[in-house]
């Protein structure tokens, strides 16, 4: 690794042969080049997300990152917090990270957290990287139990979330959530909530499985959406080959459901309680997605050729040794607005050092 190298940013900066340059190039890979490098341990040991936003010419992304209780990143994060004036969201952030590592309950209600920071258009006064900003929080919740009965509620750890960004006096929001859940139905399971501190107004983010195709319009009707029932439905209906599976993404602020919906839109097999599907994805997976993106307009040209090339098992190599970094594509979303159809797609990344001498395989040598 040469001197330059190290400098901006080791490991990261040997990532740049390996990223589509109509995905991430000029002010945007600087942006997410130094958010990266800004992480604990470079953040590059452990799962990244990224959002590429498919209709705008600009190559830039925005970033999430996993943080596992206990783990290098959770106590920056506890020990950012600490430092932090104790009103702040980086003190609540610190608060719950060193919660959800020692009590068992908070636990048992959040099978994940990510953090999300906004490098593409950063808050105002903020840097495009997570020095500069509060992060979004989004908490994976734990699958419904196969032995649970239709209709039961779902425990949602909402107050958790809205203390975790610094909304201590959320009652309001935290009622309108609970109006937007009881318009779902009984099959319907949160797969994940969020809430970005830096945002106004105060929003919570519900993304929701299990809705039934028949059970669709009836939902955005009493979410007040009606007017997205025929977008919705055509977007199903336009990628059903290639992506069945569907999660409905929705902002919830106190006074109800924003007027705004997301499709996510996932390949067959995707949802698995031990791995994430951007694992287990290739080109052949996404280059129809794309094209089909492509043609409807909500996908630029370069952009659809970039994501297939996005998945890869690749290696890159520096004088501690060699790294596996492995990418591929989690799922698109098409957020349905008054102004039209927008597409983003949202990718996954890691570098891992390999061994320092593989293992000999088993069996004879002949």
């Amino acid at each position: 690794m040469t001197g330059s190298a190290a400098r901006s940013g080791g490991v990261a900066e040997l990532l740049r042969p390996l990223i589509p340059r109509a995905l991430l190039d000029g002010a945007g890979w600087d942006h997410w080049l130094a958010a990266v490098t800004a992480l604990p341990e470079a953040g590059l040991g452990r799962p990244l997300g990224c959002e590429f936003r498919l209709g705008e010419e600009n190559p830039a992304a925005d970033l999430f990152v996993v943080v596992r209780p206990g783990s290098p990143p959770a106590r920056h994060y506890v020990r950012r917090g600490q430092a932090a004036p104790s009103g702040s969201a980086a003190a609540a952030l610190g608060r719950f990270l060193a919660r959800l590592g020692t009590e068992s309950a908070l636990r048992g209600s959040v099978a994940g957290t990510m953090l999300e920071y906004d490098l593409v258009a950063p808050p105002a006064g903020a840097q495009a990287e997570p020095a500069g900003q509060d992060p979004g929080v989004f908490l994976k919740l734990p699958p419904a139990p196969a032995s649970a009965p239709h209709g039961r509620p779902q425990r949602l750890p909402i107050a958790a979330l809205t203390n975790a960004v610094g909304w201590t006096d959320a009652g309001d929001l935290q009622r309108a959530v609970a109006r937007a859940l009881a318009a779902l139905p009984p099959r319907a399971w949160v797969a994940h909530v969020g809430a970005l501190p830096s945002r106004t107004p105060r929003t919570v983010r519900l993304v929701v499985q299990e809705i039934g195709r028949g059970e669709l319009a009836g939902v955005l009707e009493r979410w007040g959406r009606r007017e997205a029932i025929g977008p919705a439905a055509g977007v199903l209906s336009c990628f059903a080959d290639v992506l069945p599976l569907f999660r409905l993404a929705v902002d919830v602020t106190a006074t109800g459901v924003l007027p705004q919906t997301g499709v996510e839109l996932y390949r067959a097999g995707s949802w698995s309680d031990t791995l994430d599907s951007w694992w287990r994805t290739g080109r052949a997976d996404w280059a129809p997605v794309t094209e089909m993106l492509a043609r409807r307009g909500w996908c630029l040209p370069a952009k659809a050729q970039g994501l297939p090339e996005w998945c890869a098992l690749d290696k890159m190599f520096d004088r501690r040794g060699v790294f596996v970094v492995h990418k591929g594509i989690n799922h698109v979303k098409l957020t349905l607005t008054d102004a039209g159809v927008g597409a983003k797609a949202y990718a996954g990344m890691v570098a891992v050092r390999a061994p320092d001498e593989p293992r000999a395989p088993h069996g004879n040598n002949g």
